[in-house]
């Protein structure tokens, strides 16, 4: 039971970042710089891809399937369809990019596996930061859109970071996991691709969680990622405080994943050397 405590206590984890702060900061520069090395437009492409993305899936569900969202006066234009769509669409990208990406993490970087002495659990840490810190054009990208296509300015958008903090606890854990199962199982990465495809449509991303029946709506309740955008609409795009009572089952999903992610990557680093 003491042994459990000690793997389950996220302290150590948690002192480990701090204490390699500067080096995280340069691993998260390095992600950054290097995503676009290369090519003609270079972070132009970090507001182009969700441009782009956002006007096909506006296209496709607004004007061919002519989707409505059931919510007053947001199907009325197809801008302000575009924006809810964002909200998800913002939400579900980070977390699939950062995910997707640390399968390969360790695999990707076996030299430090194998030639240094280097703190393991900031690849896939540095990977999710970097996810969120490009993240943060999608973030403009929304206030802006709340602003001048939805029409609305509220003191609830300075709640969004609160309302992220369990996506980003989420995210951290789930990274961890997979980076260390990207290890000893090579098929990681495409059975994540099917995995986040499927996903995506289990996702209320381009439709309210009423417009699917009534027995299937506890697959999208049960999904961590829906309560994380239908608070991030709240926020944003309807000038509502979180419900506190689903905030507090997220945050506690968030904490709760993060700590047995970090602590599976923990147990498991000690083979790396010999797999790689």
């Amino acid at each position: 039971m003491k042994e459990l405590i000690n793997i389950l206590n996220p302290v150590p984890g948690i002192k480990l970042i701090c204490r390699n702060r500067t080096l995280l900061k340069q691993m998260v520069r390095r992600n950054v710089q290097s995503k676009y090395q290369g090519s003609a437009l270079g972070i132009a492409w970090s507001v182009i891809h969700p441009l782009m993305m956002l006007i096909i899936y506006t296209y496709v569900f607004s004007v061919v399937f002519k989707a409505r969202w059931g919510v007053q006066n947001a199907s009325e234009t197809k801008g302000a369809f575009a924006i809810i769509l964002f909200c998800g669409m913002a939400v579900y990208s980070i977390f699939s990019e950062a995910v997707s990406l640390s399968a390969t993490q360790i695999t990707g970087n076996a030299n430090y596996v194998k030639k240094v002495v280097f703190p393991l659990p900031l690849l896939p840490v540095s990977q999710v930061v970097s996810s969120f810190v490009q993240g943060l054009v999608w973030v403009v990208l929304l206030l802006l859109g709340a602003i001048f296509i939805y029409g609305n300015i509220s003191w609830t958008m300075l709640l969004l970071p609160l309302v992220w903090l369990p996506l980003f606890l989420f995210t951290m854990g789930i990274s961890c996991f997979v980076a260390s199962l990207g290890v000893y199982f090579r098929d990681t990465p495409y059975v994540l691709q099917v995995i986040l495809q499927v996903l995506f449509f289990i996702t209320p991303i381009f439709y309210p969680i009423s417009a699917v029946p009534e027995k299937l709506q506890i697959l999208l309740k049960v999904n961590p990622l829906t309560m994380m955008i239908e608070e991030t609409r709240k926020v944003l795009l309807y000038a509502q405080v979180p419900d506190w009572k689903f905030f507090a089952v997220s945050l506690a999903v968030g904490i709760a994943v993060f700590i047995l992610g970090f602590a599976w990557f923990n147990k498991t680093q000690k083979g790396f050397a010999d797999v790689l």
